[in-house]
Formats: C-alpha cells, sequence, structure tokens
C-alpha cells in the first residue's frame, strides 16, 4: 500500500523536474558561452606609467597614473593623482560626476562660489554632475588622491580655466587650518589633525596652531629656508623622526634643494651619531620619492671638494693633537684626515650653511662645549649675530628652553668677543 501510494507522487516529482531540467541544462549552456567570452582581467602595476599633468588641465606639479579607462562593459574610469604642495587642476565640471578618495597627505577641494574645503587621508568626496570645482595640494603639503568618474556620452570631464594664483591662495587662507595642513605629517603616510591633538592636549593645539605656526615661523630674523635647516638638523640631533617626513618637506618647500638636504643628512651622522642619520634617511628616501627627486639630483658620494685654508686647518689640527693626541689618537686622525679635510669640503652645502647646521644640532643635544669654537666658526662663514639669535629662538621650541639656556651663556661670550 505504500509502495502503490508513492507512485504518483514519484511521477509527479518526475514531471515537475524535467521542465527544471531542460532550463537549467539551457541556463549552464548559456552561462557558459557567456563565460567563454568573460574573464577576470589582473593589470599588473609594473605595466602601469605615470605621466606629468598637462598644463593646459593642471597648474604646479602633477602626476597623473591612469588606472583603468571606460570600456565596453563598464562605463567608469580612475585615476591616480598626485599634487605636489601648490599644485592644482584647472575648473572643471564631470557630466555624471565623480568620487574622490585621499590616500596621502592633505588637499583641498573648493566648488564654485562657495569655500574650499580641507581633504585628508580617508576622506570621500563626491562631486554632483555638473558642479565646477578644482581640486588639488595646500600650499605646504602633498596630496594624492583617487579619480573615479562615469562617462557620459563618451566624455567624462569637462575643463575649463585655470585656477588663477589669486583664487588658489584666497580658498588656502580661507579653508579652515587644522594641524595636518599645516605640520603634522608621520612617516607611513598617518596624519595627524588638529581634532587629534586637542583630544590629547587642547592647549598644545592652541599653542601650535597660534603661537609656533602663527607666529614663530613667521619672524622676520631668520628666512623660512634658515628655519628650516636649523628644524630638521634639531631633529635629527635628538633622533626625533616621527614628524620629520614634514619637515623634510616643507625645508623644500622653503627653498632647501634636495642636495642640501642630503647633505644636512651625511654631515649629521658625523656629528649626531650614526643611526641618527640613517633614522632620517629612511624618511628622506620617502619623501624623495614621493616628489620625484632622483639621483641626479643628490651629491655624489665623492665630489670635488672646496678650497682648504691651510693656516687655520694646520692651527686647529695641532691644538687637538696637543691636547688629546695621546689619549684617542684614532679620534685625532679621523678628525684631520675625514672631518676636516672631507667632510666639510664638500660642495653641496655652502659653509655657512654647514656651520649652521653643525651649531644647531649642538645645541639641541645640549653639547654646548663644542659651541663656542662652531658658533665662531659660522660667524666667520657669514652667519650674522642676528641670524644666530633667530636661531636660538627657533631652537627653543623644538629643542626645549633648558638646552638654549644652557646654550646661552656661551653664545653671549662669543656675541662679546667679536670684533664689532
Amino acid at each position: 500500500m505504500t509502495e502503490l501510494a508513492s507512485r504518483p507522487r514519484t511521477r509527479h516529482r518526475v514531471w515537475l523536474l524535467g521542465p527544471l531540467a531542460l532550463w537549467m541544462s539551457s541556463a549552464v549552456g548559456m552561462a557558459s558561452a557567456v563565460w567563454a567570452q568573460s574573464q577576470i582581467d589582473v593589470v599588473s602595476a609594473h605595466v602601469r606609467t605615470t605621466n606629468p599633468g598637462a598644463a593646459v588641465y593642471f597648474s604646479g606639479q602633477v602626476q597623473v597614473e591612469q588606472l583603468f579607462g571606460a570600456q565596453a562593459e563598464r562605463s567608469v574610469s580612475g585615476g591616480r593623482v598626485t599634487f605636489q604642495p601648490g599644485a592644482r587642476s584647472a575648473w572643471h565640471t564631470h557630466p555624471n560626476g565623480q568620487i574622490l578618495i585621499v590616500t596621502a597627505g592633505t588637499g583641498l577641494v573648493q566648488q564654485w562660489g562657495k569655500p574650499a574645503q580641507i581633504i585628508e587621508v580617508g576622506d570621500v568626496v563626491w562631486i554632483p554632475p555638473g558642479v565646477k570645482h578644482w581640486h588639488g595640494a595646500t600650499p605646504s603639503t602633498s596630496m594624492t588622491h583617487l579619480a573615479i568618474q562615469d562617462v557620459a556620452n563618451g566624455k567624462a570631464v569637462d575643463w575649463m580655466e585655470h585656477v588663477s594664483d589669486e583664487q588658489y591662495s584666497t580658498a588656502a587662507a580661507g579653508a579652515p587650518r587644522t594641524a595636518a595642513t599645516a605640520s603634522l605629517s608621520f612617516s607611513g603616510g598617518s596624519m595627524l589633525t588638529q581634532n587629534d591633538i586637542k583630544s590629547a592636549s587642547p592647549a598644545l593645539a592652541a599653542y601650535t596652531d597660534g603661537t609656533l605656526l602663527g607666529d614663530v615661523w613667521k619672524r622676520p630674523g631668520l628666512s623660512a629656508r634658515d628655519r628650516s635647516i636649523v628644524t630638521v638638523s634639531a631633529l635629527i640631533a635628538r633622533n626625533q623622526t616621527a614628524r620629520i617626513g614634514y619637515y623634510l618637506g616643507l625645508a623644500l618647500n622653503n627653498g632647501v634643494k634636495p642636495s642640501e638636504l642630503s647633505e644636512i643628512i651625511t654631515h649629521l651622522a658625523f656629528y649626531s651619531g650614526w643611526e641618527n642619520a640613517m633614522s632620517t634617511a629612511v624618511v628622506a628616501s620617502e619623501v624623495f620619492q614621493q616628489r620625484g627627486i632622483g639621483a641626479d639630483q643628490l651629491p655624489p658620494a665623492k665630489a670635488q671638494l672646496l678650497p682648504l685654508n691651510e693656516s687655520a686647518e694646520k692651527q686647529r689640527a695641532t691644538t687637538v693633537e696637543q691636547n688629546f693626541g695621546a689619549v684617542a689618537p684614532g679620534v685625532v686622525q679621523y678628525t684631520t684626515d675625514t672631518l676636516f679635510r672631507d667632510l666639510w669640503l664638500r660642495p653641496a652645502l655652502t659653509p655657512r650653511d654647514r656651520s649652521l647646521v653643525t651649531v644647531s644640532a649642538l645645541i639641541a643635544s645640549g653639547q654646548v662645549a663644542q659651541v663656542t669654537y662652531h658658533l665662531n666658526r659660522a660667524m666667520d662663514n657669514g652667519l650674522t649675530q642676528a641670524q644666530a639669535s633667530e636661531a636660538l629662538t627657533q631652537l627653543a621650541f623644538y629643542a626645549g628652553w633648558p638646552n638654549v639656556f644652557s646654550a646661552l651663556p656661551v653664545v653671549k661670550e662669543v656675541f662679546e668677543k667679536r670684533p664689532k
């Protein structure tokens, strides 16, 4: 009875499966035909090229890497764009809008008729269709973003006029100011924002934005270039590399040449220790790579040396030999042969700048016993008393008040004994 009762249900089930099986067979066949024509496409990063942004579309130094273009099966295109400080796009619109994803640095985006906005690492920006706008770096920081846009009638963008220097300056000045736009980049690409600082120390955020960045760096007694040299030297001497990536970039913006930064690192290997220089070299390599700075812009390992002041060097070497030759003959030998007859004569830094680097590093690391000789040498090499005085002010913030006050009596004595 059970067997007989089950037969109709079995036949019924087969009847239902028949059309389904036929449909599945047909669907699989159709899918197989589609799959036979489609496949996952992986485009290696090694085959892509990066090109300078066309001057007709961009102002300043811009690098554009086309990641993918629109094709028959997809209507979107995307690229990676890196803007060096001060660089920006021209005004433009997108017929179907655009998405920007900031992957490095800090930048600006501005809609026509509205204030500019700061964009930082991790921010996602949606630009609606037809909205006139521009985007780029801040005056002091680089910025990289991914740009993804939909194509309409074969076009993804409509370019317009350039953003003028006046428009850009006004936009940058009016954008909400954060510590990220001003100073605090870390190696590895993370950015410390004003809110991050405030969450730990509201007073520190206020002093950073107001006193340090808003006042000290703008004092007229020392050029921005020299302030960068003093600051980078202090950070290397103290092995404070967490924020040095920003300050290396700022130094480049302030007119310090890549060759000079490279030589500062080399020089301070002798005056602050090899590993301090090595730690900075790691960060500097990243900064140089991001800015497209190659070996052709760096000083060679061997160079035609500057002329040696034979009489002054003979006097120095004789004094050192008499005082310490029997104590540490190796130190005396390398001091003469490597330090003063080689390193100090390398042409990538002027004698005046090399002295400024040395004095800054000595004060920053609390080595006041060496300051008298090197400050006199710096002033013989062209550093003025006013510049030396202002360097102390800069160092107070980057090396601390105790180190500077420990050096003040020595500096005062040098000033008083110098011919007027």
